[in-house]
């Protein structure tokens, strides 16, 4: 999966020249992801909230804060004076700023303003929220992926079912046109033609149900693509390609070091905890206000003069006892619920690392049923030049051995299937 980086400016350039898009033929994992992720509603969504939380970030100085002011006025009097006042403030620190102004007689005045007693924990939940939305926008990133390329192996393996299928139904005509002629040559009985007739009407029954299931997970791979046929043609990946990619996937993985630690739960769960004790740690018993300022005017006619003033206010609704206590319970259960939320995603991870475990030993299992296939069909074919094996029968045997190929396609999708789903384990 690429850096959320990566993934943004590949979603903000894909974007700009999308519209002049023709249409495109597609038939790998890596470029059904784009599409989804290109045409996801919500991860397009969660990019832009990355990028609108990160221009909010702030820093310790509060330097953007900064000021500047020039103003002037013309007095119509004997001189018809023209004056004019530049100021400037320049906030340093939540609890410090200063300012500084001159005017047309070259007066200057600087200032200082201290408040030792202000505090807020904004800035650190301005970057844990934009650590969340990161993280969010990974995982929704993963998820629409994820979603995208199981549903496009579900229809490459629905999509090799229904073309097989069609090809016993015309074999299955054409056994039992062959009965037929036997029955009338007296060299089959009735009961032959019958069984011929219901084994191809069977096989019409199963195309049907075949031809079903291919319409809904078409109808589901565009959904999930969020496109329309007219755009996109989508081909069914090579046996071959699909073999590459679960190999290379089971050996990037390795299930003695997978973790839970990046399980997007968790982090929420986390985040959670950690906005509640940032929000905690900031409140104060007793919160009143100090205030102190400084003043420095200097003139072309008079001494520098100093002044100082120091206010202290506070109030009945200071006192944060109860809000203190609201936040103590509030952070207790939220770091409750973090243990919870561990303990359900090592559950999970156990069953991932189980279904994994099930598609490798299915996927075996259709390797050696393939091969069992292959080894009929072979006697099929030495048979048939006998003459023993009709054309049909030895067809029919030939489609045993697709339909094996098939299951075996079928075994290793679900069995990458699995295996991606344990990449969100992976460090």
């Amino acid at each position: 999966m690429k850096s959320l980086i990566q993934s943004v400016s590949a979603f903000i350039f894909t974007f700009l020249i999308g519209l002049s898009l023709q249409a495109e033929t597609i038939g790998t994992v890596g470029r059904i992801e784009e599409i989804a992720l290109l045409n996801n509603l919500e991860y397009k969504s969660a990019v832009l909230d990355v990028l609108k939380t990160e221009d909010a970030l702030e820093g310790w100085l509060k330097l953007d804060d900064s000021s500047i002011s020039l103003s002037a006025s013309y007095l119509k009097q004997e001189s018809e004076a023209i004056g004019y006042q530049a100021s400037a403030i320049l906030p340093v620190f939540e609890q410090l700023s200063f300012s500084a102004s001159v005017n047309q007689d070259l007066s200057e005045n600087f200032g200082i303003d201290l408040s030792p007693l202000v505090h807020s924990n904004t800035t650190a939940q301005t970057v844990l929220n934009y650590n969340q939305k990161i993280a969010q926008a990974a995982a929704i990133a993963s998820e629409v992926a994820e979603n995208a390329v199981e549903s496009f192996l579900e229809w490459a393996s629905a999509s090799k079912v229904h073309e097989v299928q069609k090809k016993i139904v015309e074999v299955k005509k054409i056994l039992y046109d062959d009965e037929k002629i036997r029955y009338e040559k007296a060299e089959a009985d009735l009961d032959d033609v019958r069984d011929a007739f219901t084994a191809w009407s069977d096989s019409r029954t199963t195309l049907n149900t075949a031809f079903s299931k291919l319409q809904t997970a078409e109808a589901g791979l565009y959904a999930t693509l969020n496109v329309v046929p007219e755009d996109y043609q989508i081909e069914s990946p090579g046996e071959a390609d699909l073999m590459e990619l679960v190999k290379a996937l089971a050996a990037k993985i390795n299930t003695d070091e997978l973790s839970i630690s990046g399980s997007i739960d968790i982090l929420n769960a986390e985040f959670s905890a950690e906005s509640l004790e940032l929000q905690f740690n900031s409140t104060w018993l007793f919160e009143p206000e100090l205030k102190l300022s400084g003043d420095l005017a200097i003139s072309q006619t008079e001494l520098p003069k100093f002044s100082a003033t120091a206010v202290l206010s506070f109030g009945l609704d200071d006192w944060n006892a109860f809000e203190i206590n609201t936040l103590r319970s509030e952070l207790d259960i939220s770091r409750q619920q973090v243990t919870q939320v561990i303990a359900a995603a090592g559950i999970s991870l156990k069953q991932a690392i189980t279904a994994s475990e099930n598609a490798a030993i299915n996927y075996k299992v259709a390797e050696v049923e393939m091969q069992q296939a292959k080894e009929l069909l072979d006697e099929a074919e030495f048979l048939n030049g006998l003459g023993e094996y009709s054309a049909a029968e030895f067809e029919e045997t030939a489609l045993l051995y697709e339909q094996a190929q098939n299951s075996l396609f079928t075994a290793a999708a679900m069995h990458y299937t699995a295996l991606r789903s344990l990449l969100d384990y992976s460090s």
